[in-house]
């Protein structure tokens, strides 16, 4: 009984020796995405109004996102109600500031102009414009399909409301199972946003 005892002993210890000595399957490494300023014309579309001034001062409220997306992870949309966390692609930073950054740099081309802030930071001078933007969704779908709806308000420097628009955007990405094809076709929705903005902005009446 002991000799059987001693051999099963052996072998237990020879199988976990096994077990350590061979490094088992890792896991694919975490990637992490931004959104980019849009700055260039897409296809198909037309050049928004050369600006009368370079000098227009114009605050970003800090765009208001809804808490499904307020995580790392990037979102893919697989049902009506049903929301995939992609947790190997993940936001490099926070998804509310980089909405904002990437606001500032395109609405800077479009209206040429320096003088774009976010809020709580603001220009020297009294405020042209102000923006309050708040987005309802803002993900892809399995096939690719990034759908942006979102509304957004546009008051004059003293706060008077001049207009309220509801945008519903839809990009597709040149590639449905890659991320940063996905994070590209997302920064397209946005630019197309903020295009809106700056024809608007531009067809107002100075004060």
């Amino acid at each position: 009984m002991k000799t059987t005892s001693g051999w099963l002993l052996y072998a237990l210890l020879g199988a976990t020796l096994v077990l350590v000595g061979c490094p088992g399957p890792t896991s694919p490494p975490t990637r992490y995405f931004l959104l980019t300023a849009q700055t260039a014309l897409e296809p198909g579309t037309k050049p928004v109004e050369k600006p009368r001034t370079t000098n227009l001062v114009v605050e970003l409220e800090p765009v208001e996102i809804p808490q499904y997306l307020n995580r790392p992870e990037m979102v893919t949309r697989v049902g009506g109600n049903r929301l995939r966390l992609e947790r190997l692609s993940q936001w490099a930073g926070d998804l509310k500031e980089d909405l904002g950054r990437i606001a500032v740099e395109n609405l800077s081309v479009l209206l040429g102009s320096d003088r774009i802030t976010v809020l709580p930071n603001r220009a020297e001078q009294r405020a042209d414009f102000r923006i309050a933007t708040s987005i309802n969704r803002f993900e892809p779908d399995e096939n690719g399909l990034v759908t942006l709806d979102a509304r957004w308000t546009l008051f004059n420097g003293p706060g008077k409301l001049l207009t309220s628009r509801h945008a519903r955007i839809a990009t597709q990405s040149a590639q449905s199972d890659d991320a940063e094809s996905l994070a590209e076709a997302m920064s397209q929705a946005m630019a197309r946003l903020h295009r809106d903005m700056a024809t608007e902005i531009l067809n107002q009446p100075r004060q």
